[in-house]
């Protein structure tokens, strides 16, 4: 099963920039047994007060559409404040909510690393180096 099986998803349905903040399919580094229901996205730049909302819509609308495990590649964005990492916090608290699936971010920036971990939410948000890390933890 290749990413042309999922739930019929092409970069325009989720390709989006907004301010300082980039969100694209990510295509590529896609392992093989990638399930149905999940949706890598690549970020860059920052998620901030302006872009956050924006975020937060997009993924909303992907777990509406039956992506439940959404994975976050974060290895581009330079900064996070609390209001981005409140669209994290947000999407793990519906996904709870609907019963299944989860949130896990992977390869974060030094920045984002040093922000995770001083705020604690390493603890409550599933973050490792790589997508495939991260669908073993979620998916296991």
């Amino acid at each position: 099963m290749g990413a042309d099986d999922s739930l019929d998803l092409d970069g325009e349905d989720v390709d989006f920039s907004v301010n300082e903040l980039n969100v694209n399919l990510q295509k590529e580094d896609i392992p093989i047994d990638f399930p149905k229901d999940a949706v890598a996205l690549k970020i860059s730049g920052e998620i901030n007060l302006y872009s956050a909302h924006a975020l937060k819509e997009k993924i909303f609308d992907l777990i509406d559409k039956g992506f439940v495990y959404i994975f976050v590649n974060m290895e581009n964005i330079r900064y996070i404040d609390s209001s981005g990492l409140a669209v994290f916090m947000s999407t793990h608290a519906k996904l709870v909510k609907i019963g299944k699936g989860g949130i896990a971010m992977f390869s974060p920036s030094s920045q984002v690393n040093k922000i995770l971990e001083l705020t604690k939410l390493k603890s409550l948000i599933r973050v490792t180096g790589t997508l495939k890390d991260a669908m073993n933890i979620l998916l296991n």
